[in-house]
């Protein structure tokens, strides 16, 4: 009987050995959009081949629901904008980043790296930039040269593609004339838009307030209250309601309805993006979009106007994590000039 157990329990013991001498794969987790599949594989791979780390990334799952169970995330996306709102669950990076021979917060935008820091705290690094800039499609601007030339009281010559000393006139005028439609009635189907509407953010909206003067807040009130009733924001929200739902002479954009159907600039039917997010060009290219951008259009009688956001998305660390040291080693990677090599070498950004 003992000889019976021997030999049964020497395969198992061997398994066992043969089993702990398997090399072990450190795995760091993050949480990405779901826009971003596919967008950072070249540069996992790097970091994975330089320190024998494996990045396992999740797409398009709430943050919110990850956040104090076991499948949070080592590696948190946030950005500039809601930083604030999520810094209890994120690691104060400044010891990190003063041991660091690599992550100097010098490098980056001051303006970005004032905020992801909170009461002197560092909570997050930027990676991808954003300013706001009027995007347009190349093909069918060129597809409606003569009516645009007519319109925009052209010469022969002129570039009928957006110019820099464009107002918002001259944005409604091209609008107007990029918008397609058939009617039935007094219905009005269109099959393109001039522009998009932008109604999942805030982003082209306060753009709008902003480069007429006002701002969302009242001055002088510690972001306590709203300044919605000025005229400024009166007449932003006028100019951007009339886009999407003006009569036939002003409207040149999807409203709500609209968008749930194929109207978007990736999908190749709208002209213009107004705002926009340079994180998005990868994207564009990957669709062989016919693309390019010009500095934004102004209100009329405002030609010096300003009102453009600048914002980054941003990573940090989970007040969690584990594995604290190695997630940091990945953002200076990410975050660096060594990652932003590594990700042109594939025309991403």
């Amino acid at each position: 009987m003992k000889r019976i157990t021997k030999a049964l329990l020497l395969p198992l013991l061997l398994i066992t050995f043969l089993s702990s001498c398997e090399p072990r794969v450190d795995t760091l987790q993050i949480a990405l959009d779901i826009e971003d599949e596919g967008r950072y594989d070249e540069l996992f791979a790097y970091f994975s081949e330089k320190t024998g780390y494996q990045i396992k990334a999740t797409y398009g799952q709430d943050i919110g629901k990850l956040i104090g169970t076991k499948n949070e995330p080592d590696i948190i996306k946030t950005s500039t904008v809601v930083v604030e709102s999520m810094k209890e669950t994120l690691l104060d990076l400044n010891s990190f980043i003063e041991k660091s021979t690599v992550v100097k917060t010098t490098n980056y935008v001051s303006s970005l790296m004032d905020a992801l820091t909170i009461d002197n705290k560092v909570y997050a690094l930027p990676t991808s930039i954003n300013t706001s800039l009027l995007y347009y499609n190349k093909t069918l601007f060129d597809n409606s040269a003569n009516e645009l030339r007519l319109t925009l009281n052209l010469d022969p010559l002129e570039s009928v593609y957006p110019q820099a000393d464009w107002d918002y006139e001259d944005y409604q005028k091209a609008g107007l004339v990029l918008s397609k439609y058939s009617s039935s009635g007094s219905n009005l189907f269109y099959s393109q838009f001039g522009a998009e509407t932008q109604l999942n953010w805030w982003g082209e909206w306060l753009v709008y307030l902003q480069q007429m003067g006002g701002s969302f807040y009242e001055a002088n009130s510690n972001n306590r209250i709203c300044a919605l009733t000025s005229p400024e924001a009166i007449a932003a929200t006028t100019f951007f309601r009339e886009k999407s739902m003006g009569g036939i002479n002003k409207k040149f954009a999807p409203n709500a309805i609209e968008l749930t159907g194929d109207a978007s600039f990736m999908g190749g039917n709208i002209a213009m993006i107004f705002g926009g997010h340079m994180g998005d060009w990868y994207s564009y290219d990957a669709l062989n979009l016919d693309w390019d951008v010009q500095v934004l259009p102004t209100p009329v009688g405002l030609p010096n106007a300003r009102g453009g956001e600048i914002s980054a998305d941003a990573f940090g660390i989970s007040i969690r994590s584990k594995k604290s040291q190695q997630a940091f080693a990945f953002l200076e990677v990410w975050t660096g000039e060594e990652g932003a090599l590594q990700m042109f070498k594939y025309g991403k950004v």
